[in-house]
Protein backbone atom coordinates (compact mmCIF):
# COMPACT_ATOMS: atom_id res chain seq x y z
CA UNK A 1 0.00 0.00 0.00
CA UNK A 2 2.84 2.36 0.94
CA UNK A 3 4.65 1.56 -2.30
CA UNK A 4 1.54 2.36 -4.32
CA UNK A 5 1.08 5.70 -2.47
CA UNK A 6 4.71 6.54 -3.08
CA UNK A 7 4.41 5.69 -6.77
CA UNK A 8 1.25 7.77 -7.04
CA UNK A 9 3.07 10.76 -5.55
CA UNK A 10 5.96 10.30 -7.98
CA UNK A 11 3.58 10.13 -10.94
CA UNK A 12 1.78 13.23 -9.67
CA UNK A 13 5.05 15.17 -9.33
CA UNK A 14 6.22 14.07 -12.78
CA UNK A 15 2.87 15.13 -14.24
CA UNK A 16 3.16 18.54 -12.57
CA UNK A 17 6.66 18.94 -13.99
CA UNK A 18 5.41 18.15 -17.50
CA UNK A 19 2.53 20.62 -17.07
CA UNK A 20 4.90 23.30 -15.74
CA UNK A 21 7.43 22.90 -18.52
CA UNK A 22 4.66 22.64 -21.10
CA UNK A 23 3.14 25.90 -19.85
CA UNK A 24 6.57 27.54 -19.83
CA UNK A 25 7.15 26.56 -23.46
CA UNK A 26 3.66 27.80 -24.34
CA UNK A 27 4.29 31.12 -22.55
CA UNK A 28 7.54 31.58 -24.47
CA UNK A 29 5.75 30.80 -27.72
CA UNK A 30 3.00 33.34 -26.96
CA UNK A 31 5.63 36.00 -26.27
CA UNK A 32 7.72 35.25 -29.34
CA UNK A 33 4.66 35.26 -31.64
CA UNK A 34 3.17 38.43 -30.10
CA UNK A 35 6.29 40.56 -29.92
CA UNK A 36 8.33 39.99 -33.07
CA UNK A 37 10.29 42.58 -35.03
CA UNK A 38 8.51 45.48 -36.73
CA UNK A 39 9.88 46.49 -40.11
CA UNK A 40 9.10 49.34 -42.48
CA UNK A 41 6.07 48.61 -44.63
CA UNK A 42 7.01 47.28 -48.11
CA UNK A 43 7.18 49.97 -50.79
CA UNK A 44 5.05 47.93 -53.22
CA UNK A 45 2.11 47.59 -50.84
CA UNK A 46 -0.59 50.00 -49.74
CA UNK A 47 0.41 52.02 -46.68
CA UNK A 48 -2.03 54.50 -45.09
CA UNK A 49 0.60 56.61 -43.27
CA UNK A 50 3.07 59.09 -44.70
CA UNK A 51 6.61 57.98 -45.41
CA UNK A 52 9.31 60.56 -44.76
CA UNK A 53 10.16 60.78 -48.46
CA UNK A 54 6.56 61.88 -49.16
CA UNK A 55 6.68 65.03 -47.01
CA UNK A 56 8.44 68.35 -47.60
CA UNK A 57 11.94 67.43 -46.42
CA UNK A 58 13.21 70.96 -47.04
CA UNK A 59 10.64 72.29 -44.60
CA UNK A 60 11.04 69.40 -42.16
CA UNK A 61 14.68 68.27 -42.30
CA UNK A 62 15.81 65.72 -39.76
CA UNK A 63 19.05 64.53 -38.21
CA UNK A 64 19.50 60.82 -37.54
CA UNK A 65 21.13 59.92 -34.22
CA UNK A 66 21.69 56.71 -32.26
CA UNK A 67 21.67 55.75 -28.60
CA UNK A 68 21.93 52.52 -26.61
CA UNK A 69 19.20 50.60 -24.80
CA UNK A 70 19.84 47.17 -23.25
CA UNK A 71 22.82 46.60 -25.51
CA UNK A 72 20.97 47.53 -28.70
CA UNK A 73 21.64 50.63 -30.82
CA UNK A 74 18.38 52.49 -31.34
CA UNK A 75 17.58 54.89 -34.16
CA UNK A 76 16.35 58.39 -33.37
CA UNK A 77 15.47 61.47 -35.41
CA UNK A 78 15.71 65.15 -34.47
CA UNK A 79 13.38 67.55 -36.28
CA UNK A 80 13.46 71.34 -36.07
CA UNK A 81 17.09 71.64 -34.99
CA UNK A 82 16.79 75.41 -35.09
CA UNK A 83 13.71 75.48 -32.86
CA UNK A 84 14.18 76.51 -29.23
CA UNK A 85 10.65 76.51 -27.83
CA UNK A 86 11.42 73.24 -26.03
CA UNK A 87 11.75 69.55 -26.89
CA UNK A 88 8.85 67.20 -27.58
CA UNK A 89 9.77 63.50 -27.33
CA UNK A 90 7.36 61.14 -29.12
CA UNK A 91 7.01 57.49 -28.06
CA UNK A 92 5.49 55.20 -30.70
CA UNK A 93 2.70 52.62 -30.51
CA UNK A 94 3.29 48.88 -30.78
CA UNK A 95 3.39 47.66 -34.38
CA UNK A 96 4.26 51.06 -35.77
CA UNK A 97 7.40 53.08 -36.40
CA UNK A 98 8.43 56.62 -35.53
CA UNK A 99 7.52 57.80 -39.04
CA UNK A 100 3.87 56.83 -38.45
CA UNK A 101 3.67 59.97 -36.30
CA UNK A 102 4.94 62.40 -38.93
CA UNK A 103 1.75 64.54 -38.86
CA UNK A 104 2.27 65.11 -35.13
CA UNK A 105 5.99 65.66 -35.60
CA UNK A 106 5.32 68.26 -38.31
CA UNK A 107 2.69 69.96 -36.14
CA UNK A 108 5.03 70.45 -33.19
CA UNK A 109 7.97 71.45 -35.41
CA UNK A 110 5.71 74.02 -37.03
CA UNK A 111 4.89 75.45 -33.61
CA UNK A 112 8.55 76.05 -32.82
CA UNK A 113 9.29 72.87 -30.88
CA UNK A 114 12.29 70.68 -31.48
CA UNK A 115 11.07 67.08 -31.83
CA UNK A 116 12.79 63.81 -30.99
CA UNK A 117 11.19 60.63 -32.33
CA UNK A 118 12.77 57.19 -32.18
CA UNK A 119 12.26 53.55 -33.06
CA UNK A 120 12.07 51.23 -30.08
CA UNK A 121 14.06 48.02 -29.74
CA UNK A 122 13.29 45.65 -32.62
CA UNK A 123 11.63 48.35 -34.73
CA UNK A 124 12.72 49.45 -38.21
CA UNK A 125 16.26 50.90 -38.11
CA UNK A 126 16.84 50.00 -34.47
CA UNK A 127 18.66 46.86 -33.40
CA UNK A 128 16.96 43.96 -31.63
CA UNK A 129 15.60 40.59 -32.67
CA UNK A 130 12.14 41.54 -31.37
CA UNK A 131 10.28 44.28 -29.52
CA UNK A 132 10.49 41.97 -26.49
CA UNK A 133 7.24 42.94 -24.71
CA UNK A 134 4.95 45.62 -23.31
CA UNK A 135 7.42 47.00 -20.75
CA UNK A 136 10.14 47.55 -23.37
CA UNK A 137 8.65 50.89 -24.36
CA UNK A 138 9.39 52.20 -20.84
CA UNK A 139 12.96 50.89 -20.92
CA UNK A 140 13.63 52.45 -24.32
CA UNK A 141 12.07 55.80 -23.39
CA UNK A 142 14.18 55.80 -20.22
CA UNK A 143 17.26 55.27 -22.42
CA UNK A 144 16.14 58.01 -24.83
CA UNK A 145 15.70 60.52 -21.99
CA UNK A 146 19.08 59.57 -20.55
CA UNK A 147 20.62 60.22 -23.98
CA UNK A 148 18.83 63.58 -24.23
CA UNK A 149 19.94 64.67 -20.76
CA UNK A 150 23.56 63.86 -21.57
CA UNK A 151 23.63 65.47 -25.01
CA UNK A 152 24.60 69.08 -25.72
CA UNK A 153 22.12 69.01 -28.63
CA UNK A 154 19.24 69.61 -26.21
CA UNK A 155 20.90 71.79 -23.59
CA UNK A 156 18.53 74.29 -21.99
CA UNK A 157 15.37 72.84 -23.56
CA UNK A 158 12.35 71.93 -21.46
CA UNK A 159 11.31 68.33 -22.17
CA UNK A 160 7.72 67.35 -23.01
CA UNK A 161 6.53 63.81 -23.70
CA UNK A 162 3.81 62.55 -26.06
CA UNK A 163 3.03 58.86 -26.48
CA UNK A 164 0.42 56.67 -28.11
CA UNK A 165 -0.77 53.25 -26.88
CA UNK A 166 2.49 51.38 -26.08
CA UNK A 167 4.08 54.81 -25.94
CA UNK A 168 1.07 56.21 -24.07
CA UNK A 169 1.92 53.84 -21.25
CA UNK A 170 5.64 54.59 -21.50
CA UNK A 171 5.39 58.38 -21.19
CA UNK A 172 3.55 58.02 -17.88
CA UNK A 173 5.30 54.94 -16.43
CA UNK A 174 8.73 56.49 -17.09
CA UNK A 175 7.76 59.24 -14.64
CA UNK A 176 8.48 56.70 -11.91
CA UNK A 177 12.12 57.54 -12.67
CA UNK A 178 13.75 60.89 -12.02
CA UNK A 179 13.98 62.43 -15.46
CA UNK A 180 13.71 66.13 -16.22
CA UNK A 181 10.22 66.18 -17.77
CA UNK A 182 7.90 69.20 -17.66
CA UNK A 183 4.62 67.85 -19.10
CA UNK A 184 3.14 64.69 -20.61
CA UNK A 185 0.36 63.77 -23.03
CA UNK A 186 -0.76 60.15 -23.21
CA UNK A 187 -2.99 59.03 -26.08
CA UNK A 188 -4.81 55.72 -25.44
CA UNK A 189 -2.24 54.52 -22.92
CA UNK A 190 -2.63 51.43 -20.74
CA UNK A 191 -1.92 51.42 -17.03
CA UNK A 192 0.07 48.18 -16.67
CA UNK A 193 1.47 45.73 -19.21
CA UNK A 194 0.54 42.55 -17.33
CA UNK A 195 -3.10 43.64 -17.26
CA UNK A 196 -3.06 44.01 -21.04
CA UNK A 197 -1.54 40.55 -21.49
CA UNK A 198 -4.13 39.00 -19.18
CA UNK A 199 -7.09 40.69 -20.86
CA UNK A 200 -5.95 39.76 -24.36
CA UNK A 201 -5.05 36.22 -23.27
CA UNK A 202 -8.43 35.59 -21.67
CA UNK A 203 -10.22 37.00 -24.72
CA UNK A 204 -8.37 34.50 -26.92
CA UNK A 205 -8.46 31.29 -24.86
CA UNK A 206 -10.81 32.01 -21.98
CA UNK A 207 -10.07 30.91 -18.42
CA UNK A 208 -7.47 28.46 -19.75
CA UNK A 209 -5.10 31.44 -19.91
CA UNK A 210 -4.79 31.51 -16.10
CA UNK A 211 -2.81 28.27 -16.26
CA UNK A 212 -0.01 30.30 -17.87
CA UNK A 213 -0.11 33.15 -15.32
CA UNK A 214 2.86 32.02 -13.14
CA UNK A 215 5.02 31.47 -16.22
CA UNK A 216 4.02 34.81 -17.72
CA UNK A 217 4.92 36.64 -14.51
CA UNK A 218 8.25 34.82 -14.28
CA UNK A 219 9.01 35.60 -17.91
CA UNK A 220 8.18 39.29 -17.50
CA UNK A 221 10.35 39.45 -14.38
CA UNK A 222 13.24 37.86 -16.23
CA UNK A 223 12.86 40.16 -19.24
CA UNK A 224 12.11 43.46 -17.53
CA UNK A 225 12.91 43.19 -13.84
CA UNK A 226 11.13 45.76 -11.68
CA UNK A 227 10.04 47.72 -14.77
CA UNK A 228 7.34 45.08 -15.33
CA UNK A 229 5.62 46.25 -12.13
CA UNK A 230 5.54 49.94 -12.99
CA UNK A 231 2.16 51.54 -13.62
CA UNK A 232 1.27 54.65 -15.54
CA UNK A 233 -0.81 55.97 -12.63
CA UNK A 234 2.12 55.46 -10.25
CA UNK A 235 4.32 57.63 -12.47
CA UNK A 236 1.65 60.30 -12.86
CA UNK A 237 1.17 60.56 -9.11
CA UNK A 238 4.88 60.54 -8.32
CA UNK A 239 5.74 63.28 -10.80
CA UNK A 240 3.16 65.90 -9.87
CA UNK A 241 3.64 67.54 -13.29
CA UNK A 242 0.93 68.47 -15.81
CA UNK A 243 -0.39 65.36 -17.56
CA UNK A 244 -3.13 65.09 -20.19
CA UNK A 245 -4.86 61.73 -20.69
CA UNK A 246 -6.71 61.33 -24.00
CA UNK A 247 -9.02 58.34 -24.40
CA UNK A 248 -11.68 57.44 -26.97
CA UNK A 249 -14.88 55.67 -25.94
CA UNK A 250 -14.74 53.39 -29.00
CA UNK A 251 -11.17 52.17 -28.40
CA UNK A 252 -11.23 48.38 -28.76
CA UNK A 253 -7.50 47.92 -28.19
CA UNK A 254 -6.94 49.85 -24.95
CA UNK A 255 -10.42 49.62 -23.50
CA UNK A 256 -11.72 52.65 -21.59
CA UNK A 257 -13.37 50.52 -18.90
CA UNK A 258 -10.58 48.03 -18.15
CA UNK A 259 -6.89 48.36 -19.08
CA UNK A 260 -6.61 52.04 -19.99
CA UNK A 261 -5.16 54.76 -17.79
CA UNK A 262 -8.59 56.35 -18.07
CA UNK A 263 -10.12 53.28 -16.38
CA UNK A 264 -7.84 53.93 -13.38
CA UNK A 265 -8.54 57.67 -13.20
CA UNK A 266 -9.95 57.45 -9.67
CA UNK A 267 -6.53 56.28 -8.48
CA UNK A 268 -4.90 59.48 -9.75
CA UNK A 269 -3.96 61.91 -6.97
CA UNK A 270 -1.86 64.31 -9.05
CA UNK A 271 -3.90 67.57 -9.10
CA UNK A 272 -2.41 68.65 -12.44
CA UNK A 273 -4.05 65.96 -14.55
CA UNK A 274 -6.46 66.80 -17.36
CA UNK A 275 -8.59 64.02 -18.84
CA UNK A 276 -10.08 64.31 -22.32
CA UNK A 277 -12.64 61.60 -23.03
CA UNK A 278 -13.60 61.60 -26.70
CA UNK A 279 -17.14 60.27 -26.99
CA UNK A 280 -19.90 60.23 -29.59
CA UNK A 281 -18.95 62.07 -32.79
CA UNK A 282 -15.60 63.02 -31.27
CA UNK A 283 -14.51 59.40 -30.76
CA UNK A 284 -12.00 58.28 -33.41
CA UNK A 285 -10.99 54.83 -32.12
CA UNK A 286 -7.61 53.60 -30.98
CA UNK A 287 -5.29 54.05 -33.93
CA UNK A 288 -6.46 57.61 -34.60
CA UNK A 289 -7.07 58.84 -31.04
CA UNK A 290 -5.67 62.28 -31.90
CA UNK A 291 -7.31 62.70 -35.31
CA UNK A 292 -10.17 64.90 -36.54
CA UNK A 293 -13.83 64.18 -37.27
CA UNK A 294 -13.13 64.69 -40.98
CA UNK A 295 -10.43 62.01 -40.75
CA UNK A 296 -12.92 59.59 -39.22
CA UNK A 297 -15.49 60.26 -41.94
CA UNK A 298 -12.92 59.79 -44.70
CA UNK A 299 -11.55 56.63 -43.06
CA UNK A 300 -15.04 55.10 -42.87
CA UNK A 301 -15.78 56.07 -46.47
CA UNK A 302 -12.47 54.62 -47.65
CA UNK A 303 -13.16 51.28 -45.95
CA UNK A 304 -16.53 51.00 -47.69
CA UNK A 305 -14.95 52.04 -50.98
CA UNK A 306 -12.33 49.32 -50.68
CA UNK A 307 -14.93 46.66 -49.95
CA UNK A 308 -16.91 47.69 -53.03
CA UNK A 309 -13.81 47.76 -55.23
CA UNK A 310 -12.68 44.36 -53.97
CA UNK A 311 -16.11 42.83 -54.68
CA UNK A 312 -16.13 44.22 -58.22
CA UNK A 313 -12.52 43.45 -59.15
CA UNK A 314 -11.12 39.95 -58.92
CA UNK A 315 -7.59 39.77 -57.45
CA UNK A 316 -7.77 43.46 -56.54
CA UNK A 317 -5.03 44.91 -54.36
CA UNK A 318 -5.28 47.83 -51.98
CA UNK A 319 -2.51 49.62 -53.81
CA UNK A 320 -4.50 49.46 -57.07
CA UNK A 321 -7.61 50.69 -55.28
CA UNK A 322 -5.71 53.54 -53.60
CA UNK A 323 -4.38 54.71 -56.96
CA UNK A 324 -7.87 54.57 -58.51
CA UNK A 325 -9.50 56.71 -55.81
CA UNK A 326 -6.41 58.91 -55.34
CA UNK A 327 -6.24 57.97 -51.66
CA UNK A 328 -5.75 61.09 -49.54
CA UNK A 329 -3.03 60.40 -46.95
CA UNK A 330 -3.22 63.96 -45.65
CA UNK A 331 -6.90 63.60 -44.80
CA UNK A 332 -6.70 60.06 -43.39
CA UNK A 333 -4.01 61.29 -40.98
CA UNK A 334 -5.47 64.72 -40.23
CA UNK A 335 -4.97 65.76 -36.59
CA UNK A 336 -7.74 67.26 -34.50
CA UNK A 337 -6.79 70.97 -34.54
CA UNK A 338 -8.55 71.86 -31.28
CA UNK A 339 -7.00 68.95 -29.39
CA UNK A 340 -3.51 69.71 -30.72
CA UNK A 341 -3.83 73.37 -29.81
CA UNK A 342 -4.79 72.41 -26.24
CA UNK A 343 -1.67 70.27 -26.09
CA UNK A 344 0.46 73.10 -27.47
CA UNK A 345 -0.90 75.43 -24.79
CA UNK A 346 -0.28 72.80 -22.10
CA UNK A 347 3.35 72.44 -23.17
CA UNK A 348 3.92 76.20 -23.40
CA UNK A 349 2.49 76.74 -19.93
CA UNK A 350 4.68 73.98 -18.49
CA UNK A 351 8.00 75.36 -19.72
Amino acid sequence: MKKRNKMARIIFIITLCFVFFGCTIAALEIYSSSFGRVEEFPENEFFPYHRYKEIDQYKYPREEVHFNSCGNKLQGFIYGNGNNNGLVVISEGLGGTADDYLPMIMYFAGKGWRVFAFNNTGVSGSEGESVRGLSQSVIDLDAALTYIENSDKFAGLSVMLAGHSWGGHAVCAVLNYNHRVSAVVSFAGYNKGSDMIKENGVSMVGGFFYIFTPQMRALEKQLFGDTANLTAVGGINKSGIPVMIVQCSDDNAIKPGTTSIYAHRKEITNPHVEIIYRDGEDATGHEYTFCSKAQKEYYNWANKSWETYKAENKNATKLQWANVINFDKDLVNELDPDLMERINVLYNNAK
